[in-house]
């Protein structure tokens, strides 16, 4: 059950995280605030990394349901 718990937080931190990071690169596509140029490339830059964390805690919680199954096969 601990095993769960971890996974859970680190789902949630990295969800956090890649959600964050989403809004931030659309935020600096949308609001430009250093620039006309520099605010496109910058935001788009961010918006793919937002990525990374986003497809790790997908990952962690297709984990975490495999763990769950398999507690669940052994009550």
């Amino acid at each position: 059950m601990d095993e769960l718990k971890d996974m859970e937080r680190t789902y949630k931190r990295l969800f956090g995280l890649g959600s964050l990071l989403l809004l931030a690169g659309f935020a600096l596509l949308i609001f430009r605030p250093i620039g006309r140029d520099a605010s496109v490339v910058a935001g788009f830059i961010v918006f793919l990394l937002s990525f990374i964390p986003l497809d790790l805690a997908r990952r962690t919680a297709r984990k975490m349901a495999v763990v769950a199954l398999r507690e669940n096969r052994k009550a």
